[in-house]
């Protein structure tokens, strides 16, 4: 997949969205371990399971050469 933006084929999934998805999940896991007594292996399923669905649905790239953040699903031709 090439970057709309540069052409570049050096691109990866990611994006401010899903970093923002990360820390928000890390920020909730923190206190439903400590202050819920929650077992901490399934906060951790949870969480890995909600990152990945997060990147599946918002399906958000980044280019490595310039930064550019876009939807894959808005490339494809329809």
């Amino acid at each position: 997949m090439n970057c709309p933006n540069c052409g570049s084929d050096r691109t990866k999934r990611g994006g401010l969205q899903i970093w923002t998805i990360y820390v928000a999940l890390i920020a909730l896991a923190i206190p439903a371990v400590l202050l819920l007594e929650l077992n901490a292996a399934i906060v951790a399923a949870v969480m890995i399971a909600a990152a990945v669905l997060a990147n599946l649905i918002l399906d958000l790239r980044v280019c490595v050469d310039c930064g550019h953040q876009w939807r894959a699903r808005d490339d494809k031709p329809s």
